[in-house]
């Protein structure tokens, strides 16, 4: 199975200063360790991930550039990560599931990660923001831990 991450997972995963950095990567690594799982990660949730890591307003020691860079490359390169690349079909798919689902500006991002993962046949996501994909009958949410 291919276990889909959102990027606040990721940033749990990676991020030491976080407050759920022991409980995201216990799991993962629980999850890693038994076998039959993969961690899907796609480029939109990388984009962010570098966004957010790098943010001096959000951490007291965020990563510079050039680590961040190195560590989603050296990361994205692991064993146990599937890169979940966009299709051409993306965009219809996500305009009509927003006007379908009502959703406005600020649900866009959620719904290209959820259609991305639709398209590639992965079928779970793991988030803190369930609620953020609750309109998405095809992707089953896992909260870690």
């Amino acid at each position: 199975m291919i276990l889909g991450l959102d990027t606040d997972v990721l940033v749990h995963w990676t991020v030491r200063e976080t407050s759920e950095h022991g409980r995201v990567r216990g799991w993962l690594s629980s999850l890693l360790a038994e076998g039959g799982v993969s961690l899907g990660l796609a480029p939109q949730v990388w984009f962010e991930w570098l966004h957010v890591v790098t943010d001096p307003r959000r951490f007291e020691s965020p990563l510079s550039m050039r680590s961040a860079a190195r560590l989603a490359e050296e990361l994205n390169g692991a064993e146990e990560v599937v890169e979940i690349l966009p299709s051409a079909h993306v965009l219809p798919r996500v305009l009509r599931l927003m006007e379908a689902h009502r959703l406005g500006r600020k649900r866009i991002l959620d719904t290209a990660l959820a259609v991305t993962l639709e398209q590639a046949d992965v079928g779970h996501l793991a988030t803190f923001n369930g609620r953020d994909f609750a309109a998405f009958d095809f992707l089953e949410v896992v909260e870690p831990g």
